[in-house]
């Protein structure tokens, strides 16, 4: 005698592969709920350099929304690299795809990190039409319309730590990290942005005034490590 009851009933066994659809159905629309959440609302960053330390160190996960692309003076964004723009269309649909897909979690045709071809995190520190130069690693800045300059911290009500350390004998400045750079005036879709530690980052010291078409999106929570929790 058969003792497999789901081999002698038909029903039981629809029903049970109902119960299997059913649930495979609430799985798959959770994750795509999810993925959509994370694309388009809010996603997690790994933040793999010490450019942006103290505040946000090296190995510190981040929650960036890309609904905010309209930074506010002393904001943290995330930055496409100026390097992005070289690729191709087809590349760039795929890249979309798979982080929907992972959540964010793989890029494909990402070359190695320190090439700087990984979007990055950086702070915002000159907005358009601002007039800017730098002086011994201390930003002065005059907005349009103002006939005074005034150092970064003056001009904004985000509070974070730059990290001003005076170079070694014999840097090369060349590396990136200028000490000085003449006034330069930003045009209305032009940002300027720059990492806390200003003796080691990359940033519009080198690649000029970035677009705001290269904001991915604004960096609102340091949630990992749990002792360094912060709002951005």
């Amino acid at each position: 005698m058969e003792k497999n009851i789901y081999a002698i009933s038909y029903k039981m066994r629809r029903e049970l592969y109902h119960k299997i659809f059913s649930v495979a159905g609430i799985i798959l629309i959770f994750f795509v709920l999810v993925s959509l959440f994370m694309t388009f609302i809010i996603f997690p960053v790994a933040n793999k350099s010490d450019s942006m330390s103290p505040d946000i160190p090296a190995g510190s996960y981040e929650f960036v929304s890309p609904l905010l692309k309209n930074p506010e003076r002393g904001d943290v964004i995330l930055l496409q690299n100026y390097k992005d723009g070289k690729m191709s269309p087809f590349k760039r649909i795929l890249r979309t795809i798979s982080l929907f897909v992972t959540v964010h979690k793989w890029q494909p045709f990402e070359e190695n990190p320190v090439s700087g071809t990984r979007p990055v995190l950086r702070r915002v520190v000159g907005l358009p039409g601002d007039t800017i130069y730098i002086d011994r690693y201390v930003v002065f800045i005059k907005p349009a319309g103002q006939s005074h300059f005034l150092t970064e911290f003056e001009l904004t009500n985000s509070r974070y730590n730059a990290k001003i350390l005076v170079p070694p004998a014999l840097w090369d400045s060349d590396l990136g990290a200028r000490a000085s750079i003449s006034q330069i005036t930003l045009g209305n879709d032009e940002y300027f942005v720059l990492g806390d530690d200003r003796l080691s980052s990359a940033d519009s010291r080198i690649w000029g005034p970035v677009k705001q078409s290269s904001i991915l999106g604004k960096a609102l929570v340091l949630y990992f490590p749990f002792n360094k929790f912060s709002f951005l």
